[in-house]
């Protein structure tokens, strides 16, 4: 993994939200750690509601749609969501290309994005 490329930060909304800003590009040297933070267990015993933050995100490959499609089906079989943020254009075709884009909701800002 390529730390270099990728930077990960996440936080929890008070609300139990799961935040993940992710700043660099999403490829197949750097994906493991979007996994590693989809795979971080919250041990609160909630259902995993996750927004992903896209703003600062420069590139993705299809090691990013692998990513998502795990997390998408991880949220899914425990009674949970998943919801993305400020997807840059290119980001958006790649989603819309494979068809994610009618399985995940995306959001023009991150407070969009977040329940109220």
């Amino acid at each position: 993994m390529d730390a270099s490329r990728l930077a990960v930060s996440q936080h929890t909304t008070p609300q139990g939200v799961r935040v993940l800003r992710l700043r660099g590009e999403i490829d197949r040297g750097s994906v493991g750690f979007v996994d590693w933070a989809f795979d971080n267990d919250r041990g609160d015993g909630r259902a995993p509601r996750t927004v992903i933050d896209f703003e600062h995100v420069t590139f993705m490959d299809s090691s990013g749609i692998n990513s998502l499609v795990h997390a998408y089906r991880a949220a899914q079989e425990s009674d949970g969501w998943l919801r993305l943020a400020n997807v840059p254009p290119a980001v958006q075709r790649l989603l819309h290309i494979v068809g994610l884009d009618e399985l995940l909701p995306t959001y023009a800002t991150l407070q969009a994005a977040l329940p109220s």
